[in-house]
């Protein structure tokens, strides 16, 4: 009876057998410490955050959230790794008692540096200095783990990227923090990248499903609809199971230019607001993605703006309750409508 509860509180097959899939969720450190089911994550990427944390509206935000992860470090054009903690990560009050993880990421710009990664996995000194550097970064007593949001593995590297993340699980496993890499489907076909193996994905201890569509298809659309988030974390739980998971949400919005010269480029939800406003734009509902969104046309041609507000949250929560995914990720911090946090809190 009680196997039979956990397997269907986690969503395992419930079978009451005590097979390896059981074991492996009695393992995870979170399940052992009794940690809360629901966990609300914050992404930040640069420094502009740490200010926006001090405003009023942010006080109830900072109760809510389970931890952040801090966009810090980032993979160079040579390879080398550079960057550093933001000073209010470690002497910020409002921060006391919030997990902070680091990220060592080649996200540069809006886009993956795909060159920079391998410009790392084939030099070993660059190599030792990334786990020297995560070393460092699991010793700090402040921190509790570190994050792996590194896309772009290429052909012939894909036994070297097993090994740096094997590497950072070891020490991750030697100061007793947690270990987190960020997954994001191959394309709209293939859900794990086809270089890597799927035995890569079990030294997490959690896995961050991040899915936007501008990435995945490479098309016009919203950043994260309502059936394209059910559609993509369906096919994740085919490999990975569901408990593992972080979903990512976006808290932002997406302007794409349509025609010959597709182009996007990502607004905060106030921006979204303003722009509407300035260009006297309506603003629609998508009905089967459940979001909204404006055209107008200018100078550069016809634009389409989706762009994420409370109810369309609302419509991500409602049916991500029931998926048994450890938790959200909001992302990037700050430029979301702050009204959603009512909505997470409910």
């Amino acid at each position: 009876d009680c196997v039979c509860s956990l397997q269907r509180e986690y969503g395992l097959r419930v079978d009451g057998i005590a097979g390896p899939q059981v074991l492996e969720l009695l393992q995870d450190k979170d399940i052992q410490a009794g940690t809360p089911r629901c966990q609300v994550w914050g992404a930040v990427h640069g420094g502009r955050f740490w200010q926006q944390l001090e405003r009023k509206s942010y006080a109830d935000a900072r109760q809510k959230l389970t931890g952040m992860f801090l966009y810090c470090f980032r993979v160079s054009e040579n390879g080398d790794v550079v960057g550093e903690l933001p000073k209010a990560a470690a002497s910020d009050p409002p921060l006391d008692g919030m997990r902070l993880i680091p990220v060592i990421s080649n996200y540069n710009q809006d886009l993956y540096d795909e060159p920079a990664l391998e410009a790392l996995l084939k030099r070993r000194d660059l190599l030792r200095r990334f786990h020297e550097l995560a070393r460092r970064l699991l010793a700090n007593p402040r921190l509790d783990g570190i994050a792996l949001d590194l896309q772009g593995v290429g052909m012939g590297y894909g036994r070297r990227f097993a090994a740096l993340a094997a590497g950072v699980r070891k020490l991750a496993d030697t100061y007793g923090k947690g270990m987190y890499m960020v997954l994001i489907p191959a394309d709209e076909k293939t859900v794990l990248p086809r270089i890597t193996e799927t035995s890569l994905w079990k030294l997490p201890d959690r896995v961050i499903l991040q899915a936007p569509w501008e990435q995945v298809v490479g098309e016009p659309g919203p950043r994260m609809g309502y059936q394209w988030l059910q559609k993509e974390l369906a096919r994740v739980c085919r490999h990975l199971p569901a408990w593992k998971l972080m979903v990512a949400l976006p808290g932002n919005g997406i302007a794409w230019y349509v025609g010959e010269n597709q182009e996007y480029n990502y607004l905060s939800y106030d921006e979204a607001r303003k722009l509407a406003y300035l260009k006297q734009a309506t603003i629609r509902w998508d009905g089967l993605e459940k979001i909204s969104y404006y055209d107008f046309a200018d100078e550069k041609g016809r634009c389409r703006v989706w762009f994420e507000n409370k109810d369309s949250l609302k419509w991500k929560l409602d049916w991500l309750k029931g998926q048994h995914v450890t938790g959200i990720v909001i992302s990037p911090l700050g430029c979301e409508d702050t009204r959603i946090w009512e909505e997470i809190s409910r």
